[in-house]
């Protein structure tokens, strides 16, 4: 029973440390450029939305 609390607790460092590794490559200002312009495509791409129908 043991082995099991050890694992879990070993398995829970994993995922929070896989986590923030998520969340400061999301927030990582090298890709604030790439991010913008995802974002930005769909409205550039969709002329209904500028009112050019």
């Amino acid at each position: 029973m043991e082995f099991m609390a050890i694992f879990q607790s070993i398995w829970t460092v994993v995922v929070m440390l896989a986590f923030f590794g998520v969340i400061a490559w999301a927030y990582d200002k090298k890709r604030k450029a790439t991010f913008n312009d995802a974002a930005n495509s769909l409205i550039d791409d969709d002329d209904s939305i500028r009112g050019n129908t």
